[in-house]
């Protein structure tokens, strides 16, 4: 029976499109299960990746260098390393540095969008490996602490994690500091920004950030995000994070639409727009 339900299972994900990763990740889980002579596991691995290869969620070739993107892809994302030149501090004293890893390409579009919305959390802790060994010379590498930006419950719920805090663990690898994801919590569910221009966006998020009863924030707090466009999230959780204690507030995306001077906000840059990844 138990044989007959994984069987089921397993046409589930070839029939619902699932990732090769995850097919691969199942079958291979299953093959342990049932399998009596685990002298005979490696030769099932193989077995099993040569039936499902890893293919690269952006050109769909198959991959050796990561079980979701092939070495040309990822050699196509585009570092940037800096603030946006429109993003303005205004009166925002406390904000000591801002850094979006990379431009936020076709490429860095799809990766984000199957991180957020494909179930696929493990490329959250690949890009930031990525992303700290990128910027581990900058000064805010020193930082004391980084704070993932909370998600709603519900909206965790959905997901079934916080994309910001997969890619803060893999920053920490790097930067060998501590991910505090319990310090902050978001007290509102608020309505996606997608469509929404820079004042409407900051209006949505106003408020909508605490910090834990007993909690105090470390002195140096690096906010981390994967997608910096307005600012309006990231800036309202330093917000919080400042009137609760914290000396200063850094924030680190994986990326950003807006890195050379002339491109201005548009809500039609957002990385939760549907993009035929003919998965």
């Amino acid at each position: 029976m138990n044989e007959l339900v994984a069987l089921v299972k397993f046409y589930i994900l070839i029939l619902t499109g699932k990732e090769q990763k995850k097919i691969s990740d199942f079958v291979q889980h299953h093959v342990l299960m049932f399998t009596c002579d685990i002298k005979m596991l490696p030769k099932m691995k193989y077995l099993i990746n040569m039936l499902f290869p890893s293919r690269c969620l952006i050109c769909h070739r198959v991959s050796v260098f990561s079980t979701f993107i092939c070495r040309d892809c990822f050699l196509e994302l585009e570092i940037f390393l800096d603030m946006p030149v429109d993003f303005t501090r205004d009166d925002m004293s406390w904000l000591e540095d801002v850094v979006c890893v990379y431009w936020f390409t076709q490429e860095l579009q799809i990766l984000v969008h199957h991180l957020k919305y494909k179930q696929a959390d493990y490329i959250g802790r690949f890009l930031g490996t990525k992303a700290g060994l990128l910027t581990k010379h900058l000064p805010v590498s020193q930082a004391d602490a980084l704070i993932p930006v909370p998600l709603h419950p519900r909206r965790k719920r959905q997901r079934g994690y916080n994309q910001s805090e997969q890619i803060a663990l893999g920053i920490s690898q790097i930067w060998n500091i501590p991910v505090h994801s319990e310090l902050t919590y978001r007290k509102v569910h608020t309505s996606t920004q997608t469509r929404l221009n820079k004042e409407e966006r900051r209006n949505n998020i106003s408020g909508v950030f605490g910090i834990r009863a007993g909690q105090i924030p470390p002195a140096h707090c690096v906010i981390v995000d994967d997608i910096l466009t307005t600012g309006a999230t990231t800036c309202e959780l330093g917000r919080t994070l400042y009137e609760a204690g914290a000396d200063k507030i850094s924030i680190i995306t994986l990326g950003t639409p807006f890195t050379y001077l002339g491109i201005q906000f548009s809500p039609d840059i957002d990385e939760t727009y549907e993009i035929d990844t003919h998965i």
